[in-house]
């Protein structure tokens, strides 16, 4: 069948449009491409808007919509531009926000939503709906199709329940072919991935309400797939696990794999705090060492959430805060860059919000302070629900659930008065001053001898380019931390700038 796949691009300038990747797309379209079918998919935040080739769309039997919470607006004009250009198209939905609030999807425009995974389910889907026209119920084929839901009658109908993959299917899955996304050449970051869930139950992640279990797929497949991200010349790797040491003795052969490999980009990671520590309750000097060596700038992406104990006790962290504070202190001493993600929490008083902000600027590199937003699915969303303190609900409104805006009417200040204290916050945090000292740092304390990957990786340059190499590498360690201080700089006064804040400020007040 000839199939077209659309990634809607994220709305104004938040968290996810300053980082270029697709999400399931890609895959999905090489999944689709290698069982025969006739593949183009269109990843907004990479190609760009405006990209999507309509006359491609007007041949297509099926449009894929992917979308999380705050495209899914996005999502709903591609629908309808979709429906213009080629009404006998089926168009199907899936991605988390259709996975956990299908109802929304329908209001959107779709016509099909597949729930879960859908590396199996999408192919048994396109089978399915061969000689099937809009306004028609669904074959009884297309009722069998693991996750999928349809509207009859004006109310939700739902087939089978979604089927996770298990491990071995995982390791099945081929490698992502990016000459299948239209503007790959544009993607500055290459994606590595080695499970999918995660084994914590955090009330306020949709995570596990996606993938129900935690799988892992063989390690050693993730490791090729790093080095290929490092021939395509990629500038820097994201592992985009959820958790990436929820299962340390596999995470650990992965940062030896890759060290041995010599691999030798930079790697951002996401991963808990307190897996710094092993069951002791000791520093893992171990996995430090491995996460020092397998880059020359490693990146760890730490939900730190709150410095506030009853903030984690509350949305079930099972940590408290000195325990993250000694994390963090350890990560840096080994020279890893710490992305600290923060959550303005709706139950937050202003005095927290200013404490997270210390908190942050005492012990993470870069600052990502997020509001608690309503995550289709979640317990926490439900409460929420229920008190009447979900600001935006509607389709045309949803691109304000990024986490860059205030979503849940806070109980103990104002929304506005919440927005302009995280503002605050990030404004001290990106300061000139702290970009300075840095520098300054960079210039005159931070230093580290590469690891034995790293080093193996030079010697089989040529001199010439060795010499560079070295140097990149150096020097990409000296200046990170100013690196990327400038550069979160950049992106708040742009968001700021930006004519979609200038909306939200106006919905917020009406």
């Amino acid at each position: 069948m000839n199939v077209v796949l659309i990634e809607p691009g994220s709305p104004g300038l938040n968290i996810y449009s300053h980082v270029a990747m697709g999400r399931g797309v890609p895959l999905l379209a090489t999944v689709l491409r290698d069982a025969g079918h006739e593949v183009r998919a269109f990843v907004e935040d990479v190609g760009g808007r405006g990209r999507i080739d309509w006359e491609c769309v007007r041949r297509a039997d099926v449009v894929g919509l992917s979308a999380i919470s705050c495209t899914l607006t996005r999502a709903a004009e591609l629908a309808q531009q979709t429906r213009r250009a080629n009404p006998e198209a089926a168009i199907v939905f899936g991605g988390p926000e259709p996975t956990c609030a299908p109802a929304r999807s329908f209001e959107a425009g779709a016509d099909f939503v597949i729930r879960g995974e859908a590396e199996q389910s999408l192919l048994m889907f396109l089978d399915a709906v061969r000689g099937w026209q809009p306004g028609e119920p669904p074959s009884e084929a297309l009722r069998q199709v693991p996750g999928i839901v349809w509207r009859q009658d004006g109310d939700l109908r739902f087939g089978p329940p979604p089927r996770q993959l298990a491990r071995t299917e995982l390791d099945a899955l081929p490698f992502v072919d990016m000459s299948l996304v239209d503007g790959a050449e544009r993607q500055t970051t290459g994606l590595v991935w080695r499970s999918r869930g995660c084994p914590e139950r955090c009330t306020f992640c949709e995570v596990h309400e996606i993938w129900p279990r935690y799988v892992l797929r063989d390690e050693r497949i993730s490791v090729q797939e790093l080095l290929r991200c490092q021939e395509a010349g990629f500038s820097s790797v994201f592992l985009i696990d959820d958790n990436a040491a929820a299962n340390k003795p596999s995470f650990k052969r992965f940062l030896q794999g890759a060290i041995d490999r010599s691999y030798a980009r930079p790697l951002t990671v996401q991963l808990r705090a307190d897996a710094v520590f092993d069951e002791g309750g000791r520093l893992d000097r171990e996995l430090l060492r491995l996460l020092r060596e397998a880059a020359p700038v490693t990146t760890v992406c730490i939900g730190v959430e709150s410095a506030a104990d009853e903030d984690l006790a509350g949305v079930q962290k099972r940590t408290d805060v000195d325990r993250v504070a000694a994390a963090l202190t350890a990560l840096r001493r080994y020279g890893v860059l710490v992305h600290g993600m923060f959550i303005a929490f709706a139950h937050d008083t202003l005095e927290t919000l200013k404490r997270n902000g210390g908190f942050a600027r005492r012990y993470v590199t870069s600052l990502q302070y997020l509001f608690e937003t309503p995550l289709p699915g979640t317990r926490a969303t439900a409460e929420h629900e229920a008190t009447g303190r979900v600001i935006f609900d509607r389709v045309e409104d949803l691109r304000f659930l990024d986490g860059m805006h205030v979503a849940i009417r806070p109980y103990r200040t104002t929304a506005r008065q919440m927005q302009e204290a995280v503002i605050a916050e990030y404004k001290q945090f990106y300061s000139r001053i702290r970009i300075a000292k840095a520098f300054v740092e960079g210039l005159v304390v931070r230093h580290r001898r590469l690891g034995a990957g790293m080093r193996r990786y030079l010697r089989g340059l040529k001199p010439s380019r060795r010499i560079v190499e070295w140097a990149r590498m150096h020097l990409q360690y000296k200046f990170a931390p100013c690196a990327v201080l400038c550069v979160g700089r950049r992106r708040v006064r742009a968001f700021l700038r930006d004519p979609e804040y200038t909306a939200y400020l106006r919905a917020l007040q009406d």
